[in-house]
């Protein structure tokens, strides 16, 4: 199921629903009086809910992290869909993991109703909604029947106002790991550790990156890059224009005498495929594209042991973030201030063309107000993004840049035909 298609049953159906529990748990919650101590004497079971993101999952972990420093004999529990399994698994945070499809709506229905039955026999102290917007999570979080259950609030969230019993302001000019420790303070707990949780690297997933590299005649320890050109469906508009990357591995090829790899996921595997078509021969003996062709796990691998990730704004940042490899990240339709690191790197740059009027839109609108038209990824260079990159691997920028700045000045030409106007015109 495509995120828009999420959305739209979020806002038409569990908005309704959460509205209506409201009327329901107000008066309960009136007549039974439970005390909603900021800080349980005992908390056995926490719970953390995360439905969307794999960059998110990662960024919360240090609330996980400042949890179980004060409450470290409890059971942790997260919650998410399916497709982020095989990160969640690789986690050490959690004890168990609870998992919902996502793919249909009789699945959904199928997967929520067990959920909520495997909530109930957990009897959970904690229970932390890390979802911003989602109607869908609300509803969740209060059918589990949680002793505290903590979210955020935000405008046009008031379907939780009786719902959750301690709200958070969410406030997106912060860094995101930031605004999740919020609840740990709402918990008595004063912790600004920032630093993601690295994923365990299993041994299936080792063997699989070596027989990757067997397979396409590389030695094991040959250095190489990784390129991200994709993103969640959520905004594919932050996405860097194709015309860029296939620039840019063309001038890499020329003065980066090793492999070059693509990664995306299964349903990315298309537009990677295209982009290796639009390469010349002689880059495509330096280029393989491995979106579709690795399990998450291998990919996680190949970040790890890569010499640099080029990648736009994707849960493969967070993970290569997570690593702390050498990263030039691209960014547009949301700022990185409020999802990048935000501490200087000398072997991390982020590009952001923050003077663009209509950016950030990421989760501020439901389309965007360029409507495909992304000038604000259209604004970042391809030919700095090689200098750059060539000053990270240490090698001299000697490619021609005159087919780069012909793509660049073709773009900045019309990059500012957006006209931001009724959807329907």
């Amino acid at each position: 199921m495509k995120s828009h298609s999420k959305i739209s049953l979020d806002r038409y159906i569990a908005r309704p629903v959460a509205f209506l529990l409201n009327f329901i748990v107000w008066p309960v919650g009136k007549f039974i009086a439970v005390d909603h101590d900021d800080a349980p004497a005992k908390v056995k079971t926490i719970a953390i809910a995360k439905f969307l993101g794999i960059g998110s999952i990662l960024r919360s972990t240090p609330l996980a992290r400042a949890l179980k420093q004060k409450y470290p004999a409890a059971k942790y529990i997260f919650i998410t869909t399916l497709k982020n399994k095989p990160l969640v698994d690789n986690l050490p945070l959690f004890n168990v993991c609870f998992y919902i499809r996502d793919d249909s709506i009789p699945t959904i229905f199928i997967d929520v109703v067990g959920l909520i039955f495997k909530l109930w026999a957990s009897r959970i102290d904690l229970y932390f909604d890390l979802e911003v917007y989602s109607a869908f999570s609300t509803v969740i979080t209060t059918l589990s029947f949680s002793r505290n259950r903590y979210g955020f609030y935000i405008a046009n969230t008031d379907f939780r106002r009786e719902l959750h019993t301690h709200l958070v302001y969410f406030n997106d000019y912060q860094q995101i790991s930031r605004i999740y420790l919020q609840f740990a303070r709402a918990c008595g707990i004063n912790n600004q550790d920032l630093a993601m949780e690295k994923p365990v690297l299993k041994d299936e997933h080792l063997a699989e990156f070596s027989r990757t590299l067997g397979k396409n005649k590389l030695a094991q320890d040959i250095p190489y890059i990784i390129v991200n050109p994709n993103a969640s469906d959520l905004l594919l508009e932050r996405r860097w224009p194709m015309e860029y990357f296939v620039s840019l591995l063309e001038s890499l090829a020329q003065n980066w005498p090793h492999p070059i790899f693509i990664l995306g996921s299964e349903d990315e595997r298309n537009y990677s495929r295209v982009l290796l078509e639009k390469l010349s021969d002689k880059a495509k003996q330096n280029v393989f594209d491995l979106a579709g062709e690795i399990s998450f796990g291998a990919a996680m691998v190949f970040i790890n042991k890569a010499r640099l990730v080029i990648t736009n704004d994707s849960g493969l940042y967070h993970v290569a973030a997570s690593f702390k490899v050498a990263i030039i990240s691209l960014w547009g339709p949301g700022r990185p201030e409020h999802y990048a690191d935000t501490d200087s790197k000398e072997d991390s740059f982020v590009f952001y063309s923050s003077g663009i009027y209509c950016s950030p839109c990421i989760y501020r609108t439901d389309f965007p107000p360029c409507r495909g038209n992304n000038v604000c990824m259209k604004s970042i260079s391809p030919k700095e993004v090689y200098r750059k990159a060539s000053q990270l691997l240490k090698v001299d920028a000697l490619a021609d840049t005159s087919e780069m700045e012909r793509i660049y000045e073709a773009q900045k030409n019309k990059k500012f035909d957006i006209i931001i106007k009724h959807p329907g015109y």
